[in-house]
């Protein structure tokens, strides 16, 4: 059987998926991130994803059983996304279609209807690792990295606290008191995602009286992210020409995740590739794969080189 979990960690969702109501528990949202790295560049539309029970808690990191899987996938099953496209038009889906368990043997499918938010996205979408996001404890901190990191290239996002609560279906319990929504939910994602992922974050209030009726998070690039840089080049830009020397060499990355001289197929030593993909990393706005497809260039930009 093929393992449809492969060694990608990279996801894309639209950014209508992104802002979309929902509320779900972390095992939850790390399935739903987990399976969406299953989804390739290429692909046209949906499959069958398939693979074993061992396989999956591989790649989370988890050790569930069928059992547990099976009421986490009950308890997703029955809680809906809500997605609101325009003032009065909004759609309503569930993540699957199905999940199947024949013995340690999981096969599953997106519900169709989210195509076009998971699959050859023409507009804005977010990019993210799927091993920063698993550390997260907390669901609001991951759903919260997910909303910040659509406007990293712009270094703030400002939230109604009324509005943010409808998306994050932040309960009762945590929105009668501010102080207990501002901890349990604000403070804790920006503790979160400043220890987890490629985001530095920091927030500010502004209030209407005693009130507090927005927030203002400030972002910018974690810059200990060097190693999410490396593994998304060789992930998703294997062979490609990243780079020229000034000597106008050109520097490529193999398969194996080795830089070399594509003029002269010539590996470039591992002392001297750390250097190389340091300078990469500090000049990845002028990366020549990036450049020569404008949407990827724009789109990397805003995700992963934190400038959004």
């Amino acid at each position: 059987m093929k393992n449809e979990l492969t060694n990608r960690n990279y996801s894309r969702q639209s950014h209508l998926i992104v802002n979309a109501k929902y509320a779900l528990s972390p095992s939850e949202i790390n399935i739903i991130l987990t399976l969406l790295t299953a989804i390739k560049k290429e692909d046209k539309d949906f499959k069958d994803y398939q693979f074993t029970l061992s396989e999956f808690n591989k790649k989370m990191n988890k050790t569930m059983t069928t059992k547990d899987l099976r009421n986490t996938v009950k308890s997703l099953m029955s809680k809906p996304i809500e997605i609101n496209i325009f003032k009065k038009k909004w759609k309503i889906f569930h993540w699957f279609s199905y999940f199947e368990c024949d013995g340690s043997l999981i096969t599953c499918r997106f519900d169709k209807a989210l195509k076009p938010y998971l699959v050859e996205i023409k507009e804005r979408f977010v990019t993210s690792d799927l091993r920063m996001i698993l550390p997260i404890r907390s669901s609001y901190s991951k759903r919260m990295y997910l909303l910040l990191k659509e406007y990293a290239k712009i270094g703030k996002r400002t939230f109604d606290i009324e509005e943010l609560k409808e998306i994050l279906k932040v309960p009762k319990s945590k929105q009668e008191k501010y102080n207990k929504f501002k901890s349990d939910v604000l403070k804790k994602a920006q503790i979160d995602i400043n220890k987890f992922t490629d985001l530095e974050v920091n927030f500010t209030e502004r209030k209407r009286g005693k009130k507090v009726i927005e927030v203002t998070y400030t972002i910018r690039k974690n810059h200990t992210d060097l190693k999410a840089f490396i593994s998304y080049i060789r992930e998703l830009y294997v062979n490609e020409l990243l780079y020229r020397t000034k000597e106008g060499r050109p520097i490529r990355c193999s398969k194996k995740g080795l830089l070399y001289y594509s003029d002269t197929v010539e590996n470039i030593n591992k002392k001297d590739s750390m250097k190389l993909w340091e300078i990469l990393h500090e000049n990845r706005e002028n990366l020549i794969c990036f450049q020569q497809n404008e949407i990827d260039l724009e789109e990397v930009k805003r995700k992963l080189m934190g400038n959004q």
